[in-house]
């Protein structure tokens, strides 16, 4: 079965970005399973700002994201808009916005809301975790 997740819960705030990763995880030992995409939308595009740091004695969320998705090659995309309006920036935005820094985290990458519906049009189900 094909899937993509939605997550739009913050990684701060609720257990969604948790959660999602976890499914992501126990989906993926079945190897019928592909995972089209991840889109993080709203406060969840948090995952994804290179500058977070958690505490050292909490889990990693962005490393284990970007780790898990480089593994099985799944891509992570931010909302654009989402990402643009909390920071999260990335090279050409930073340059379209004449700033000297970027902040997007290696392994995201920032897309429309068009890549949602394109996930939700080729997929056979879509999860969202909020």
């Amino acid at each position: 079965m094909h899937y993509a997740l939605l997550i739009t819960g913050s990684p701060y705030q609720t257990k969604a970005c948790h959660s999602a990763l976890k499914f992501l995880k126990a989906a993926l030992l079945n190897p019928e399973n592909t995972l089209d995409g991840v889109f993080f939308y709203e406060e969840a595009v948090l995952i994804g700002n290179a500058l977070s740091q958690p505490p050292r004695d909490e889990i990693d969320l962005r490393k284990e994201w970007a780790e898990l998705a480089k593994i099985h090659s799944i891509p992570l995309y931010l909302c654009i808009a989402a990402s643009v309006r909390r920071g999260i920036i990335n090279e050409t935005e930073s340059l379209r916005y004449e700033l000297s820094q970027h902040s997007l985290s290696e392994g995201f990458q920032l897309e429309g809301l068009g890549t949602l519906i394109e996930l939700m049009s080729t997929t056979s189900k879509i999860i969202q975790f909020r």
